[in-house]
């Protein structure tokens, strides 16, 4: 199924020029201990609509209880009645917000001949002057409201599949630094969209090492908001796939990206359901399980890495794969064998855990503390808030304390890791 969207713009109204006199509205008594936030209104929504979730936090309690009624005492079968109740509640739950925050006092001037607003960007309010013409007062224009967000439960051929790198977890006052798209048609990929984006924040030190992403590569790339027309097209109202795909969803939306209606698909709830035996459904997790060994934390990789994942799923091919097609193995060799290693610290230019793969596919054994029987500690940069003295993990202590003692082991950098596996 291609669901599309399409989105009309309302044509602007004509504005008439008037005179300059200052008006104010009579105020409107508002009681600040009953207002209601709208954004926790559209999450609640958005998060546990299903069970009415937003209907309690709207004092809509009543009906809140019996969608969540409907819903576990049918075994979930009550969602064919909640789901379009969710959607129709879209047409309300404004509404509902209006009632708990009426329309602050406004004192505004009247347009003046050569500033007038356009009427598609300010809603007006009219109100009537004795001995005077009618004349627009403007208010403060509304926040845009998000799309409509649908998820589907069924096999899907024809997707996209995507993923986002930001600078923290909060969608309100992180940025976005990083968006890959692959596209799929009958299940073959035909597309990938893949741009490093201006967060126009800063990048905290650990998030840089996480994602692999520094502010110089970033600094001259466009926003995000520069690239939603290109991101639109290349999604085309096909229906999303992510890993956790709310998350990005939400991000970027709440930076711009807007659509009548937006259909996901979450391969965090499928493994739940396909592979209940897992410890946890991290996308970690889930590739140790299908064998596969490229990055994290960069989208392009993880977009590659959840559409192989999400088509074994699909498939109904649960079992664990010791090697997998998605990417190429690494040549494995001798060269280190015999020989232990402890890994501290984060590095720039691989994860800890391909240097740990890198170290084991060459015969060499990882630990994760440093012994007197520990070789090499590589060593990278200490990003963790915590350390003991404020610079030094425990592991670089404690291979220092065994040096001074005249121990075996030697604190290297990944440089000499790669001369040792040369």
């Amino acid at each position: 199924m291609n669901p599309l969207s399409n989105i009309s713009t309302a044509k602007k109204s004509p504005t008439t020029k008037v005179k300059t006199n200052k008006v104010t509205t009579t105020p409107i008594q508002n009681n600040p201990s009953t207002g209601k936030d709208s954004n926790t209104a559209w999450g609640l929504w958005l998060l546990f609509g299903l069970i009415g979730g937003h209907r309690y936090y709207l004092n809509r309690k009543g009906t809140g209880l019996v969608m969540t009624l409907l819903v576990l005492l049918t075994a979930g079968y009550g969602l064919i009645i909640t789901i379009p109740w969710m959607l129709f509640d879209t047409t309300k739950i404004n509404k509902w917000l209006a009632e708990y925050n009426p329309s602050p006092v406004v004192e505004a001037e009247r347009p003046t001949p050569d500033v007038i607003p356009e009427a598609d960007e300010i809603p007006t309010v009219t109100t009537s002057i004795p001995d005077e013409p009618v004349v627009e007062v403007v208010t403060p224009a509304t926040k845009k409201e998000k799309p409509n967000i649908v998820k589907l439960q069924k096999d899907l051929y024809n997707f996209i599949v995507l993923d986002i790198e930001t600078t923290g977890l909060s969608a309100a006052s992180e940025g976005i630094t990083q968006v890959s798209a692959l596209k799929y048609v009958d299940n073959i990929k035909v597309a990938q969209f893949n741009k490093y984006v201006n967060p126009e924040c800063e990048i905290p030190k650990k998030v840089q090492f996480l994602t692999h992403i520094t502010p110089e590569m970033v600094i001259n790339e466009p926003t995000f908001n520069e690239i939603i027309p290109e991101l639109h097209e290349f999604i085309a109202g096909l229906p999303i796939i992510g890993h956790n795909v709310n998350f990005d969803i939400n991000f970027i939306t709440t930076h711009g990206y807007t659509d009548q209606q937006i259909f996901i698909e979450d391969t965090v709830t499928i493994a739940r359901k396909k592979l209940p035996e897992l410890e946890n459904y991290k996308l970690e997790t889930l590739k140790n399980h299908y064998g596969i060994t490229n990055q994290s934390h960069n989208s392009l990789d993880d977009c590659e890495t959840t559409a192989f994942i999400y088509q074994q799923m699909r498939d109904g091919s649960t079992e664990k794969i010791i090697a997998s097609d998605l990417v190429e193995s690494t040549e494995s060799s001798d060269k280190l064998t015999g020989l232990r290693f402890c890994i501290t610290g984060q590095f720039m230019d691989m994860t800890r855990s391909e240097i740990k793969f890198l170290i084991e596919q060459n015969g060499g054994r990882v630990t994760s503390a440093v012994s007197g029987l520990t070789d090499y500690l590589v060593d990278g940069e200490q990003v963790y808030e915590g350390l003991s003295d404020g610079v030094h993990s425990s592991s670089e202590l404690k291979a220092q304390e065994f040096i001074n003692n005249g121990g075996k082991i030697k604190i290297i950098g990944l440089d000499e890791l790669n001369q040792l596996v040369a």
